[in-house]
């Protein structure tokens, strides 16, 4: 599983050091993601059941050209509730995702393509982190914190 998110991360132009790929015992994990590529933005769906909004930080690093999502989930429940639980497939825990963007892979002209990191959006809804970066063509760039609705 660990090679699959290697080789999923290496599509998305994931930027992530080889021990935080592999997943662990230690309740951290890294989220699914997609990107669509349209011809004014990049859209990311990240899954993340059971997140809140409070809990998750998205930062934008323009020298790196990186996206980054990390934060926390929490299992439900108050101490003594979770003491009974018997079977556990849900991803709870520390998560952090870097995305490079544009993705590895896109073809030269679209590389050329500068990410606006004012315009960047997050909302979250039904479990799915929604992230809007939109392109344009600058000279200029920031490192910009990104607020999810």
């Amino acid at each position: 599983m660990a090679a699959q998110a290697q080789g999923e991360g290496q599509q998305f132009g994931e930027v992530a050091r080889e021990e935080e790929r592999e997943e662990d015992s230690t309740n951290t994990f890294i989220p699914p993601i997609d990107v669509f590529t349209t011809p004014t933005e990049y859209v990311l769906h990240i899954a993340l059941p059971g997140a809140k909004k409070e809990d998750v930080g998205i930062n934008w690093d323009a020298d790196k050209g990186v996206l980054n999502v990390a934060g926390v989930i929490y299992r439900q429940g108050d101490e003594e509730f979770l003491k009974l639980l018997t079977k556990s497939e849900r991803k709870v825990g520390v998560f952090e995702r870097a995305v490079k963007l544009p993705p590895v892979g896109e073809d030269d002209e679209q590389e050329k393509e500068e990410i606006d990191g004012d315009g960047i959006t997050a909302k979250l809804e039904d479990g799915v982190l929604v992230v809007r970066v939109p392109k344009v063509e600058r000279e200029w760039t920031d490192v910009k914190k990104v607020d999810i609705q």
